[in-house]
């Protein structure tokens, strides 16, 4: 089976790289800035708050070496999944700079192959186009295949649509997007869900055993 995962919210929370931008931010225009930072609802308005030219800012937001790490549900999932025999993959929208070094702090390259990581911007689509996915049919034919993510409004419509198993994890307080699934249409909605990553193991295990 092919285990194919989106980054942001899903494998870490996108609110530690956004704090780790503002300790590198502060750590070169004052650490007097940090807490300011810290207590915006946003980065758009951390960034109104401090009087650095936004050019400047978004610059070291988007190319600073994070410091942010996988949680202990996302390494024990992964290795798990490897154990099993899964192959796994990663499908990600974002900026290559930005998504490369996250995706090398959380060590998610010693994990994944390099083939199977699909960044938009490198890519040349974006996650919704389902590009990557038929990639990665073409790459491992004849396969069962599970996308994992959080976002209603990209992450499931094209695997639904290409009859991959598509599971949700269920957003916590500490999500950059809160998930609303009122605002969505069936095709938009996973086939499952789950509280956290530890049960994607028994999810997977489940969608094995059903016949094809």
């Amino acid at each position: 089976m092919i285990v194919a995962f989106d980054l942001d919210d899903t494998l870490y929370h996108e609110m530690d790289y956004v704090r780790s931008a503002y300790k590198a931010i502060a750590h070169i225009y004052g650490t007097h800035l940090l807490p300011l930072m810290m207590k915006a609802p946003s980065p758009a308005k951390a960034f109104d708050l401090i009087g650095v030219e936004i050019d400047k800012l978004l610059k070291i937001y988007r190319t600073h070496e994070p410091d942010i790490s996988l949680s202990v549900a996302a390494i024990y999932t992964l290795v798990t999944l490897l154990k099993k025999g899964h192959a796994l993959a990663l499908i990600t929208d974002g900026r290559t700079v930005t998504q490369e070094h996250k995706i090398k702090a959380l060590g998610l390259d010693r994990l994944i192959n390099a083939d199977m990581i699909y960044i938009s911007e490198k890519f040349g689509e974006e996650k919704i186009s389902g590009g990557a996915m038929k990639d990665i049919m073409r790459k491992y034919p004849n396969e069962r295949y599970v996308y994992v993510g959080d976002n209603p409004a990209k992450d499931f419509v094209s695997g639904n649509e290409m009859g991959w198993e598509t599971i949700c994890l269920k957003a916590t307080s500490d999500n950059v997007f809160q998930q609303n699934f009122c605002d969505f249409e069936d095709v938009f909605l996973p086939k499952h869900f789950i509280c956290n990553l530890f049960e994607l193991i028994d999810c997977v295990d489940k969608i094995d055993t059903i016949k094809i």
